[in-house]
């Protein structure tokens, strides 16, 4: 009786593909191959198997599903076994579900042989988890190809506060971005765009919700990719080429009272872009906030030291800065008005960051969002002192 299998591929690195996946490449007398899976794995095939390129690439010329299905037809009814081979998992947005309806309706014996998808191996790549304890309770998979009657709802999407995982959405991603923001989603929310995960040649950016499609031009990112949306994208753990080599960030952070780990993320995040989570060595703050527990946690989720500063320690820096002899930018802030600026969201953190790096410079000046400023600093030996504080504004 003739035999078909319908194997994934896994997300592209060909030592991700599955030992079952393996076994049944080399015992198909016809395998039938889409765009995305690495040409290395078709070496794993009977060295006599007939191999068929079918296309199925997305945003280029495919070939039309129901042609796949009788050339599958074709060959299994001459008496030939058939492997069907897609990237990723073949029920996960590569229509398996299809073929295996039309090949059970021809009484064709079925097994199927699942791949890793993309979509939890992308973010993997870059240390995130699609979920994690106390940030995401689950993800959603869901493909940004579709428009019109077939948009995914946006809006129900973003309510859940799950971790969205999207498929083949780097064309639209402009009206992802803006259908998630109508929605109410946080312009801060973490996001990271991975194109070509797993393979050589991949390449990933990290920027907040409404920061990411002028991210992912300024990248000259493309598809095949996976968008990964929600608080997770923050964990991430890779140096970005923009990262500096040898040199160490200190982020300095002002917060309110009672503030949480989760706008402190939010915060962090888009402050750091293009550097990473992976580049920060401390975060800076006053003395005053060394208890505040969602700083804490901030500090024990990325394993970050808190390194912090005396309200004395911050007004000689003002002064120092204010007095023009680091090149000041002619600020004039007075001691006085500093710890005045305390009571609110304060504006320490640009020199707690410069306090956490001696001699280090002033890479990113205060951002401030809700309950939350943050600046950072950066330690490098082509600097001998660092550059003065531009302003503090509250």
């Amino acid at each position: 009786m003739s035999r078909a299998w319908l194997i994934g591929a896994g997300p592209g690195d060909a030592e991700l593909i599955t030992v079952k996946a393996m076994r049944a490449l080399a015992q198909a007398d016809v395998v039938l191959v889409d765009d995305l899976v690495n040409p290395e794995i078709l070496d794993m095939a009977r060295a006599d198997a007939q191999i068929v390129h079918v296309g199925k690439r997305g945003g280029s010329a495919s070939t039309p599903q129901d042609e796949i299905i009788a050339t599958m037809l074709a060959h299994l009814g001459a008496g030939r076994s058939v492997a069907r081979l897609k990237g990723g998992d073949p029920f996960v947005f590569g229509r398996g579900g299809e073929e295996l309806l039309a090949l059970r309706a021809a009484g064709i014996q079925v097994e199927i042989v699942s791949g890793i998808t993309a979509g939890i191996a992308a973010p993997a790549t870059l240390g995130i988890p699609v979920t994690h304890r106390g940030m995401a309770q689950g993800a959603i998979f869901v493909t940004g190809h579709s428009a019109g009657e077939q948009e995914p709802d946006w809006r129900a999407l973003a309510a859940t506060g799950l971790t969205l995982v999207i498929y083949m959405g780097m064309r639209r991603l402009d009206d992802i971005v803006d259908a998630l923001l109508r929605a109410e989603m946080p312009a801060a929310t973490p996001c990271a765009a991975i194109e070509s995960a797993t393979l050589p040649g991949q390449r990933q950016t990290l920027a907040s919700l409404e920061a990411l499609p002028a991210e992912v031009r300024r990248m000259g990112l493309g598809s095949p990719a996976i968008l990964v949306i929600g608080s997770v994208a923050a964990l991430a753990s890779y140096t970005q080429a923009a990262a500096a080599p040898g040199r160490s960030l200190a982020v300095g952070i002002g917060c309110r009272r009672g503030v949480t780990v989760e706008q402190i993320e939010a915060a962090v995040l888009p402050a750091l872009a293009p550097h990473t989570m992976a580049d920060v060595a401390c975060v800076a703050t006053l003395d005053s906030k060394a208890d505040e527990p969602g700083l804490v946690a901030f500090c024990e989720r990325h394993r970050l030291r808190l390194t912090t500063f005396s309200a004395k320690e911050v007004q000689e820096c003002f002064a120092r800065d204010s007095s023009g002899s680091s090149g000041s930018s002619g600020s004039s802030l007075r001691g006085s008005e500093v710890v005045q600026e305390w009571a609110g969201v304060p504006g320490v953190c640009e020199p707690c960051a410069l306090l956490a790096s001696p001699g280090g410079t002033l890479v990113r000046g205060k951002r401030a969002t809700d309950a939350v400023t943050v600046a950072i600093a950066a330690s490098s030996a082509e600097h001998g002192t660092h550059r003065a504080l531009p302003r503090v504004q509250v």
